[in-house]
């Protein structure tokens, strides 16, 4: 097992944050990528190998890539210019992803009536990760879906796009917010999950809101995941100390 967290949460620069994340015990950072993404370091000439070395510098990975932005610009969308856009960025991201050795993408989509989608909304939505999907294997990077989808849901995009390179990053503290039963989603999506965002509800440290984390240390174990287990927790006054006790948490699950 591996254990990351967020860029952004350790409350310092980012050359600094790659350093304070290893002396905590951190394997990974996920970087994350905001809405200005065009001006941001991974769109600048030399950026990925910025931040290849700033990495390798501290011995830690990049083990992720966050891009915030696609949640407004998804292949479900019925606007066509923010559906190209966001096969555009995305397609960018998955190419710089063999410079920094970076595996995996979270891709974000938290559409609040998925429910009602007619089946063109759905066919719409497997076309476009079709596409993604096909330079995602390419480039050996796999994307995976932090959503609003249930399981079953996640389980037809799946099914529909047919690409092993597009799965689940299950969140536990947003799904346990949203009401679902999470050890029962965990043990469905089995080996489609890529990656783990651990935090709990109610923006409280591990342990004080209401995700089950027993039963999804047991769920996690069933499903025989060994990869990254990525901490998105708050801060609080002293964000370095509160890392380091989330991170302590994390590590007692599995």
């Amino acid at each position: 097992m591996k254990y990351g967290i967020r860029s952004g949460m350790l409350g310092e620069p980012l050359e600094k944050e790659f350093e304070s994340a290893k002396e905590i015990g951190f394997d990974g950072i996920e970087f994350c990528i905001g809405g200005n993404y065009k001006n941001e370091l991974l769109w600048t000439e030399g950026g990925a190998e910025k931040l290849k070395s700033l990495a390798d510098k501290n011995g830690i990975e990049v083990c992720s890539l966050s891009p915030g932005v696609f949640a407004s610009l998804h292949p479900a969308l019925e606007d066509d210019n923010k559906r190209a856009e966001g096969i555009e960025m995305m397609k960018h991201t998955i190419k710089v992803c063999p410079i920094l050795e970076t595996k995996w993408i979270l891709v974000p989509m938290f559409p609040s009536d998925v429910d009602k989608w007619s089946e063109g909304t759905w066919n719409r939505l497997a076309d476009g990760f079709k596409i993604l999907g096909e330079i995602a294997e390419k480039h050996k990077v796999t994307l995976g879906l932090e959503s609003t989808f249930s399981a079953d849901q996640l389980l037809k995009i799946f099914d529909l796009v047919g690409s092993e390179y597009v799965c689940a990053y299950y969140d536990v503290g947003n799904m346990t917010h949203r009401g679902m039963n999470i050890v029962e989603e965990i043990l469905k999506l089995g080996d489609k999950i890529c990656m783990f965002h651990i935090k709990d509800t109610d923006g409280k440290m591990l342990g004080e809101g209401r995700v089950d984390f027993k039963g999804v240390s047991e769920a996690i174990k069933k499903i025989n995941y060994d990869g990254y287990m990525v901490l998105e927790t708050p801060r609080g006054d002293d964000p370095k100390a509160s890392a380091a006790r989330n991170l302590a948490f994390t590590k007692k699950l599995v």
